[in-house]
């Protein structure tokens, strides 16, 4: 991944590997050539134990992120640079391969474009290769056929006409400790062409694959445990600073003052020293993009100017440079409706992380997600979203405790990538800067990022199908009323967070309108007329000042999703899907009656619930057969919710805030239950008793839901168990958890148990954990 000084490395071996390589076609005697091949392998022997000395670095070899198709005879590593740099993710592998594990093992390793997998599984290999019988490295092929057949060149097996390869593959494979590397797999299919060849001889034999397919590596691995995670590693600011200024000025005559570590000794003035951080932010720890950058600027005059204009192309016209194209090769593999979604990251700023509801919303309204017989359009997009995530086009900046993304964005080098590509297709038009909008005469999306509205006065905007804002001033609002009148075939329209204290009645003119977002703005009222936009599919009325939602609604057909927490009347049309956080009445004028004509609803958050309701709510969820997420929350009072008889069994989330006295029967009929929160539940009886056996629960959240004072777990309890929190549980003395009870658990959480005094808990629960959040003071230990 990166260049540094010299140190005697397996690049020195591998000289005299080539030194004695060349003799053989001149017929060196074969003792001769054996007894060579002893030496070094001896040399090498001894430096495998000196971890120290692996340094990974950025050498001439192709990326298997970068082709489809790499011929193999560009594989051989043939630069004489020294390479240093990561040796911790080095080790790492490393031990992976060289651990004791006497099965054969297939170890994965993930990373993105760019994160130098190739490089990394390269130099380990060669250190460790010659501790297995045979060994080979191959890039992987699209045809099975080939791949199988450059594992056989790799081999040096001979060629005769006729052979069954894959019966003399596994035959010569068959007692032996090999190690077989496979470099660039994309699919199920690659693997399993090799899979179904391969011997798997409990010989201690180690397959690499590497991908930066998620699901891949983790459809190939052994376990979790053999997945070693590039994208979790990548280069600190010291060492990303380092590399690129070797490569930038290979022979060490530059101006910026900088301290590095390895005693790096480089100065530079502070005109360049602004544009070099600049430009290693920007390429954001990847070793292959740093060193391609510092191989330009080290063959131009190296200028103020240049270092600006290497910066500039790589935020504004990545696509300009032949590597990042290369880089961004999985961008070639999507389908036309993945291109769309992925290139939609260019509306929102750059180091946004959007909300993985917003981006699907707007997804859906755009018209990117087809329609599948069996699965809503989220359904759908949810897997978009999950496959640009797997492919490492997208990256996660937090996760749900369900194992779902909670948001998301690309990487600077990616965001450059494809709005240098939307503004040459016209796919978006992101304005940052004053003047910038005169230079386009049409537009199909605008964005608008930080910057004043008064750009906007005088633009003709009669093509615009979606216009967004982030952040700008109260100029906006006065400008609405003109703007919006050109906006005739509007179809998105994304004004969260916009200093905006009223309903533009202009809005309801645009018949065209499928996405229409006032979240967080200072509005309080909506028209009646709101009922004109038939074709809404998204309105986000969250945390806005409305209290009250006209009876217009309810003649809004297509309205999938209605986003409110509002503390008014509330009225939704029966199509609605997402109903969030809505009182349940208000000025004793009760919705939850109406809740039964929204029997498509998918997800329903209601508070204030009175008991007397009890019954009329049950008899409305009855009716929801697609609800999957359902938050209730009781009014001050007892919360019953034993009047259901027939349950939705879609339900996967479940949170019940309020006084409990028992847990609803049907509860227990929930066999996709994954999620349970019980708030303010106080029941006498352990919860633990009637729960235990839920088959798919994996997260369980108790607050202040229990008034005993010990709560006790018991073998063969919550076999899927992943997360447990208990807090607040005030007369709590004792928790008891034996081995064999949530043999999967990962994270524990006991805390704000005012009354707790021990925590019993056997060693290899414990042992077994990711995370504890425990008073440590409290906890003794079971055999």
């Amino acid at each position: 991944m990166f260049q540094v000084p010299v140190h005697f490395h397996t690049y020195q071996a591998r000289k005299i590997v080539h030194n004695f390589a060349h003799p053989v076609k001149n017929f060196i005697p074969g003792i001769q050539l054996s007894s060579s091949m002893r030496d070094i392998k001896d040399k090498i022997k001894g430096r495998i134990n000196d971890l120290e000395k692996l340094r990974i670095g950025c050498s001439n070899l192709p990326s298997s992120s970068m082709a489809a198709e790499i011929p193999p005879e560009a594989y051989p590593y043939s630069s004489d640079e020294p390479l240093v740099g990561i040796g911790r993710c080095g080790k790492e592998l490393w031990r992976l391969i060289l651990n004791n594990e006497p099965r054969d093992v297939v170890i994965s390793v993930l990373g993105g474009a760019g994160s130098g997998k190739t490089t990394l599984i390269y130099e380990v290999y060669q250190m460790v290769k010659v501790t297995f019988e045979c060994h080979a490295r191959v890039p992987v092929s699209r045809s099975c056929e080939r791949m199988l057949e450059r594992i056989w060149e790799a081999l040096e097996l001979p060629t005769y006409q006729g052979t069954d390869r894959r019966r003399c593959l596994h035959t010569h494979l068959q007692q032996k400790r090999y190690i077989l590397v496979l470099d660039g797999i994309w699919s199920e299919d690659e693997w399993k062409c090799v899979r179904t060849v391969l011997p798997f001889n409990n010989q201690g034999s180690r397959i690499i694959v590497s991908t930066r397919k998620r699901n891949i590596a983790s459809y190939c691995a052994t376990s979790h445990d053999f997945i070693f995670d590039l994208n979790l590693n990548p280069l600190t600011w010291e060492e990303a600073s380092e590399l690129f200024l070797k490569k930038a000025f290979p022979n060490g005559k530059c101006l910026i003052p900088c301290k590095l570590p390895n005693h790096v000794n480089i100065v530079l003035l502070i005109p360049y020293k602004e544009w070099f951080e600049k430009i290693v932010k920007r390429c954001e720890g990847l070793p292959q993009v740093i060193v391609a950058i510092g191989d330009i600027l080290s063959s131009k005059p190296q200028t103020v100017m240049k270092f600006k204009k290497v910066h500039d192309n790589l935020e504004f016209e990545p696509g300009s440079l032949e590597y990042i194209r290369k880089f961004l090769q999985s961008y070639y593999h999507l389908s036309p409706n993945l291109k769309s979604c992925f290139m939609y990251f260019c509306n929102f700023p750059e180091d946004y992380s959007v909300t993985r509801g917003r981006l699907i919303r707007l997804w859906i309204a755009e018209g990117f997600i087809e329609e599948r017989r069996g699965q809503t359009l989220e359904q759908v997009a949810d897997e978009y979203l999950d496959e640009l995530v797997q492919m490492s086009l997208v990256q996660v900046s937090r996760w749900d405790c369900e194992g779902q993304v909670r948001s998301c964005r690309v990487s600077n080098l990616a965001r450059g990538f494809i709005l240098s590509k939307s503004e040459k297709e016209n796919f978006v038009t992101v304005i940052t800067r004053e003047g910038l909008l005169s230079c386009f005469c049409y537009h199909r999306r605008l964005s608008l990022h930080i910057c004043t509205t008064n750009i906007l006065q005088g633009k003709d905007f009669s093509h615009v199908r979606t216009f967004s804002m982030f952040g700008g001033d109260r100029s906006f609002e006065l400008l609405v009323r003109g703007v919006f009148s050109n906006f005739r075939l509007l179809r998105v329209l994304d004004l969260e967070n916009a200093v905006l204290l009223v309903f533009p009645q202009e809005v309801v003119t645009l018949n065209l309108l499928r996405y229409l977002s006032l979240r967080n703005t200072k509005i309080d009222s909506l028209p009646k007329s709101i009922k004109k936009l038939q074709n809404l599919i998204v309105l986000d009325l969250r945390q806005t000042f409305v209290l009250e939602l006209p009876m217009g609604i309810l003649e809004i057909p297509k309205l999938l999703y209605l986003l409110v927490d509002c503390r008014g009347r509330n009225n939704a049309t029966v199509g609605v899907e997402k109903l969030s956080l809505i009182k349940a009445n208000n000025e004793n004028v009760s919705i939850v009656e109406e809740l039964g004509n929204l029997i498509e609803l998918r997800k329903l958050g209601i508070t204030e619930l009175k008991n007397k309701e009890s019954c009329d709510f049950c008899a409305s969820i009855e009716k929801m057969e697609n609800l999957s997420s359902l938050y209730v929350e009781s009014a001050n009072e007892f919360l019953d919710l034993n009047y259901v008889k027939k349950s939705p069994q879609m339900i996967e989330n479940l949170s019940l805030g309020g006084r409990l006295h028992n847990i609803p029967e049907w509860i227990l009929s929930l066999k996709g239950l994954f999620k349970l929160e019980l708030k303010w539940s106080q029941l006498a009886k352990s919860p633990l008793e009637v729960l235990w056996g839920l088959p798919s629960l994996k997260v369980l959240h108790l607050h202040d839901a229990y008034s005993g004072e010990v709560l006790e777990f018991r073998a063969g309890w919550f076999l899927e168990l992943r997360i447990l929190v208990i807090e607040q549980c005030w007369w709590l003395k004792c928790v008891v958890i034996p081995g064999l009870a949530m043999p999967k658990l990962q994270k524990l959480t006991i805390e704000n148990c005012n009354s707790l005094t021990m925590v019993r808990i056997a060693i290899s629960t414990l042992t077994h954990l990711e995370k504890t959040n425990v008073p440590q003071h409290l906890l003794e230990f079971l055999d």
